[in-house]
């Protein structure tokens, strides 16, 4: 059996590149959905996580980390500009020389980022946010803040 008979192939369009160790290269980014605006959505790095400190994700359970990357996930289809640059929801940033706890100002000594001078917010949930540092579309994660300590709100 096996031939080639019965059902015909689907045929996909790919990308113009070159052949290099039979494989196609090219631009891979026109074969995702939106892929001609996503160095404009935000991406996210996780090499400057604050694992050990109050605000890492060790104290989360396998649902809860599940939500919030699921969450995470949701907010890759957004621009830079819709999630920071319209007012205060969902992204604000601040001045790290501005934060309220000293903890968390002395938390970014720690971890070795004392010379960063803007620090990003992403509101997930209810009182969670999503702490890091935004360098063109990549949001680098530092602290997970599940009850929002890091900038405790006013209305307290």
């Amino acid at each position: 059996m096996g031939g080639r008979g019965g059902k015909g192939r689907k045929k996909v369009t790919v990308p113009a590149g070159s052949i290099a160790g039979e494989k196609r290269t090219g631009d891979p980014s026109s074969l995702l959905p939106s892929g001609s605006t996503s160095g404009e959505r935000v991406c996210w790095r996780f090499k400057h996580l604050d694992i050990d400190g109050p605000w890492g994700l060790t104290a989360l359970d396998h649902d809860r980390l599940m939500l919030l990357l699921t969450d995470m996930a949701k907010f890759e289809s957004q621009t830079i500009n819709e999630l920071f640059h319209q007012g205060e929801w969902p992204g604000k940033c601040h001045d790290v020389v501005d934060l309220p706890i000293r903890a968390a100002r002395d938390r970014l000594d720690v971890i070795g980022l004392p010379d960063m001078t803007k620090i990003w917010k992403l509101r997930i949930g209810g009182p969670g946010r999503l702490w890091g540092f935004l360098m063109d579309n990549v949001f680098h994660v530092i602290w997970w803040d599940p009850r929002h300590e890091v900038w405790p709100s006013k209305k307290r």
